[in-house]
């Protein structure tokens, strides 16, 4: 169903919805802020918050932004998505500005694919569903399983690149929400522009925070991709003593679903975290393994370096104030 929210999705200046003690602690000349309208009911709509902090916001989830170009003189506008806000009609204060038919294409899939882990009410989810959208270059897309980036349109056929979550013969190393996938640059895939794909992320941000460049100057996708370093890979992964550090993977136990991320390995044992699949990794248990432990399961991705070495400084740190605690003890 193809829907027209034109005169919806509108940039309007807006009092923040605060309550007065919050609203205290908010300086003055920041508690009107612009947000994105949406769903305009009779005494209220729903807005996402704008900001100017766009090098300072540093959330790793690709659908949580949406940078929105330049309104105010030099002034950057990112959208943040990552909750939306019932503003009453008074608090709002003057327009702000349009979007391009092409964000609202964005922030549109974005939104779709945040609603699984999010907590917008459910008259916006509901509401979201009844758009259409098309996919992009750069948009990480999954069909029958699989996962693809787009590196190019020609007429009504996508242009793919498989991607996997572990290193492939051959394929490139590219990153997005945190982790790192590897891209089979020489398999590229025509298929038909149809609604057999979904929308999963995007693989660069070429257009946020240190990597805003002009149209006519950015590389496409295609070309980075070619410049990057292969990899020549001939492990077997379906082994626990063969995956490398930051590795992360699904498996069984007591008819639940847990997560284990790899920290190290040596020739006698692996040292991991593990927890439940919906905890956050920081929160995950330390455990140290024998290097031939057996065990059924599935990789799920590869952490970036950085993501990794804070897990591991973080460990390190509640090793070091157990050891404090054990010796005020003795």
């Amino acid at each position: 169903m193809e829907s027209d929210i034109s005169k919806i999705f509108e940039l309007y200046w807006a009092l923040m919805p605060l309550s007065t003690e919050e609203m205290s602690k908010i300086p003055v000349s920041h508690r009107i802020r612009p947000y994105l309208i949406c769903m305009d009911h009779d005494n209220y709509c729903y807005g996402f918050p704008c900001t100017s902090n766009v090098y300072g916001d540093k959330n790793r989830y690709t659908n949580s932004r949406v940078y929105l170009g330049r309104y105010t003189g030099d002034t950057q506008t990112l959208l943040k998505l990552e909750q939306i806000y019932k503003l009453p009609e008074e608090n709002l204060r003057g327009f702000f500005g349009y979007l391009s038919k092409e964000k609202e294409n964005e922030i549109i899939k974005k939104i779709q694919a945040n609603t699984a882990f999010s907590n917008y009410p459910k008259d916006v989810v509901e509401y979201f569903k009844s758009f259409s959208t098309s996919i992009s270059c750069n948009d990480v897309v999954i069909s029958n399983n699989q996962l693809y980036n787009v590196v190019g349109l020609i007429n009504r056929k996508l242009v793919l690149v498989p991607i996997y979550k572990y290193p492939v013969d051959n394929s490139v190393e590219c990153h997005t929400d945190g982790l790192i996938y590897y891209a089979d640059v020489d398999n590229l895939v025509f298929m038909q522009n149809d609604n057999s794909f979904t929308y999963c992320t995007q693989l660069f941000g070429l257009d946020y925070g240190d990597y805003i460049k002009d149209k006519d100057s950015m590389e496409t996708l295609a070309e980075y991709y070619y410049k990057l370093p292969r990899f020549k890979c001939t492990c077997d992964y379906s082994k626990l003593y063969m995956l490398e550090p930051g590795m992360i993977i699904d498996y069984l136990k007591d008819d639940m679903i847990f997560k284990m991320i790899i920290l190290n390995k040596d020739a006698n044992h692996i040292e991991v975290i593990t927890g439940n699949e919906n905890e956050m990794y920081s929160n995950f248990k330390y455990e140290k393994l024998p290097i031939d432990t057996d065990m059924c399961f599935e990789i799920t991705g590869t952490l970036i370096k950085d993501r990794l070495d804070k897990l591991r400084n973080k460990l390190i740190q509640e090793q070091g104030s157990n050891n404090n605690r054990l010796t005020m003890k003795i």
